[in-house]
């Protein structure tokens, strides 16, 4: 299960979206801290299946956890040299170019 919670502005949609277990936990590592703020993250829950039709709507995205980079690697949204990894928790940002 993902949390996800879509955020529209001028630009587009904007799909902020992670794996259940890490939301509202800090991410540490030697050169930043990151938190997975439930604010920005969690409005709706989903399935796997309910996240691939969610991703179509998406013009950017911010990713964070295993199952979610997992799911967008699938969808061919995320290139895997593009994620990183923070306390060994993957995340990524993904913005949709059209031209």
């Amino acid at each position: 299960m993902f949390y996800y919670k879509i955020h529209e502005s001028h630009a587009g949609y904007l799909l902020a979206a992670c794996d259940k277990d890490v939301c509202g936990k800090t991410l540490k590592s030697k050169d930043m801290e990151f938190f997975v703020n439930p604010r920005f993250y969690r409005d709706k829950s989903a399935t796997k299946a309910g996240m691939k039709k969610i991703f179509r709507v998406a013009s950017a995205a911010n990713l964070v956890g295993k199952d979610i980079i997992n799911l967008a690697i699938e969808l061919n949204a995320v290139d895997k040299d593009s994620i990183i990894k923070i306390q060994g928790v993957p995340h990524a940002q993904i913005v949709v170019v059209s031209v």
